[in-house]
């Protein structure tokens, strides 16, 4: 049922994407490539006794820019999530993994040019590939086992929203050197009902800072800048 869902949600999420892309038909200026970054991320909500915890970003992009101010791209990442967890009694590290699919709008701050920065912002996607704590450890006491693969307390997607900046170097013939940094916010609730260790929780939504580097290749028909520096 689970692959069934995930598959399902990859397939309509890739259809969206490729919406919005074909829709653009006009001036096209496409680019594509890899990243990999940092992410921090915890819980919001009722979160006590949480803390950030690193985690890996990393995966491909691709992006369009307009002749103007504007573009979009969409992200198709494996990013770890979670919290590191202790109530002096008991610690660990939760991890959950998803296949992340942010679509983004973007405001370019310059027109043309070697140096072009922007801002962005739009809605997010989480798929739950797997969960598991790990490094646990009881500090009073004992109690049932703490490492292993706890996927079924939470839920396959994620629904969120993510914003940022990035700055964007020209470094050759279409090519540009990316320094990405964003903030996901999420927007439903993370936990099945099934009981987890740190007791029932009555809301705990993602919230993860991700810093990320990247590289772009430009792709099909270059349009130049109808604008000067």
């Amino acid at each position: 049922m689970f692959r069934s869902n995930s598959l399902r949600s990859i397939i309509l999420a890739f259809v969206f994407v490729s919406g919005c892309f074909s829709s653009l038909s006009a001036q096209q200026r496409f680019s594509v490539g890899p990243r990999v970054g940092l992410n921090l991320s915890n819980y919001w909500g009722n979160a006590d006794y949480m803390k950030f915890t690193p985690g890996v970003s990393a995966g491909a992009f691709i992006m369009y820019s307009s002749l103007n101010h504007f573009g979009i791209s969409a992200d198709f990442l494996y990013s770890q999530r979670g919290t590191s967890y202790n109530d002096n009694t008991k610690k660990f590290i939760q991890r959950v993994n998803y296949l992340e699919i942010p679509v983004v709008a973007r405001y370019f701050l310059t027109l043309s040019g070697n140096f072009r920065p922007n801002l962005f912002i739009g809605p997010s996607l989480g798929i739950k590939m797997n969960a598991k704590r790990i490094k646990g450890d009881y500090l009073q006491g004992t109690g049932p086992v703490l490492n292993g693969d706890n996927s079924e307390n939470f839920n396959n997607l994620d629904l969120g929203a993510t914003g940022g900046f990035q700055l964007n170097w020209g470094t050759g013939n279409r090519q540009h050197f990316l320094i990405d940094a964003r903030y996901t916010l999420g927007l439903s609730d993370v936990q099945t009902n099934l009981y987890n260790v740190w007791g029932p929780r009555g809301s705990l939504q993602n919230s993860t800072f991700t810093l990320a580097l990247g590289y772009s290749f430009g792709v099909g028909k270059e349009y130049p800048s109808r604008y000067r520096r």
